[in-house]
């Protein structure tokens, strides 16, 4: 086993707190995930089979291996895009090879101050010659991501798109200029895509081999086994998952604390927000949860988490063994003291009575890293059904899209006097 979830100090706060339980909504729920046919219909009015698209779906792990050769002589791979097309391959990369000869970086907006700015200065040493720039777009029509491309094609940089089959505005432009482009997969939402090509790509670019990205593909199938539909309840950790935020939801625990204590899983802690969010976040349904960095969180969301309104669970994610360690005193280790301050945090919330759930690795492994995001892909969908709710999709996101690309296609000055208003108009000013 590469994963495992200590519930104790979750479910005995929540068994003294049922009486705000709806047992009716509860006994549907657990019931619906209990039968693996009835769960498997209810994914299927979503996505058209019983078994989602991202664990069906697999990459094309030959051809990204026959695209390496565009990473060789490269410092920088920057990814360009926002979302799952972003966070899925940083969660990866974060754990898995930052601090290697060559960096990734992710570019997700046209913030002049920010990346994009360094790029098309010139004197921060990002160069034609020394990077290489993947765009990743699913639709291929996300503006920003057009307009981010383009701009940096007018500095010649080298690129190499993923974006689905089809016609789209970014494939005309990358066709228009010659330049090659891999496939998106289609039929999968850009946060479930951690082990397809939008990710393993740009990761084994920056890795410099293929080797990763086939080890996570091969974890990524056996984990997507372990936690379908078929398995059941007792034996799914994802249904456990699942269940347990949905009983604490039930409970008025609106707000999921989720402080981890490796840096190298903060990505996955900015992929679990997003999954969990645009997942369930629904109907007037689903949990906030707040991603924080441990041991510094118990220096500033701890005070919130025992001693806010009470409407707070925790799950803190931790890792067994390090692969570098290193002594302080009296036998204990650096990666000793760090699990003795999480012990800390879990030894308050059962004082507290505050519910509070564990998730350790056993290491900071490929195998491990793709189990984890698995487990939070599949608890996203089980989140879903849950809650009577489309996991798939993501409405509310696409209104501030359009508002956007609208605004965007009629500039003019009624636009940027509207845009004046946030200075013209704040009711104080310093």
């Amino acid at each position: 086993m590469s994963l495992h979830l200590y519930t104790k100090s979750w479910d005995a706060p929540l068994e003294r707190n049922t009486k705000s339980v709806d047992g009716a909504v509860w006994e549907k729920g657990r019931d619906l995930l209990a039968d693996p046919g009835a769960c498997g219909e209810a994914i299927t009015r979503y996505e058209g089979a019983p078994i989602p698209a991202f664990a069906r779906e697999r990459p094309d792990i030959a051809g990204i291996e026959e695209r390496l050769p565009l990473g060789e002589g490269k410092k920088h791979i920057v990814v360009i895009g926002n979302g799952g097309s972003i966070r899925n391959v940083w969660a990866l990369y974060h754990a898995l090879i930052q601090g290697g000869d060559r960096g990734l970086h992710l570019l997700d907006g046209t913030d002049p101050s920010g990346l994009l700015g360094e790029l098309m200065s010139g004197n921060t040493g990002f160069t034609p010659a020394n990077t290489l720039v993947v765009p990743v777009s699913k639709s291929g029509n996300t503006e920003n991501v057009v307009q981010e491309t383009a701009l940096l094609l007018t500095k010649d940089y080298p690129m190499l798109a993923v974006v689905s089959p089809g016609e789209s505005k970014l494939a005309a432009l990358i066709d228009e200029k010659g330049l090659e482009r891999f496939p998106h997969p289609a039929e999968v939402g850009g946060r479930y895509t951690a082990g397809q090509n939008n990710a393993l790509l740009p990761l084994a670019l920056a890795k410099g081999d293929i080797e990763t990205a086939r080890k996570l593909d091969t974890a990524f199938e056996a984990a997507h086994v372990r936690l379908g539909p078929s398995v059941p309840v007792e034996e799914n950790m994802a249904k456990a998952m699942a269940l347990r935020f949905w009983e604490a939801e039930l409970a008025g625990y609106t707000e999921l604390f989720l402080p981890i204590y490796a840096k190298a899983l903060s990505g996955l802690g900015e992929l679990v927000v997003q999954l969990v969010h645009e997942s369930y976040c629904k109907a007037g349904k689903g949990q906030t949860v707040l991603f924080a960095e441990a041991p510094e969180s118990q220096h500033h969301t701890n005070q919130r988490y025992f001693g806010g309104r009470g409407d707070m669970a925790g799950l803190t994610i931790r890792v067994n063994s390090f692969g570098s360690d290193f002594p302080l005193k009296g036998g204990i280790s650096a990666g000793d003291f760090l699990d003795l301050e999480h012990a800390g945090v879990v030894a308050e919330a059962e004082r507290t009575g505050a519910p509070h759930m564990v998730l350790t690795l056993d290491e900071i492994g490929s195998e491990e890293v793709a189990s984890a995001v698995a487990l939070w892909q599949w608890a996203a969908v089980y989140g879903g059904l849950l809650r009577g709710v489309n996991p798939f999709d993501q409405p509310a996101v696409e209104g501030s899209k359009n508002a956007t690309i609208e605004m965007f296609e009629q500039f003019g000055p009624k636009t940027r006097e509207d845009l004046s208003r946030f200075t013209k108009d704040a009711s104080v000013s310093l």
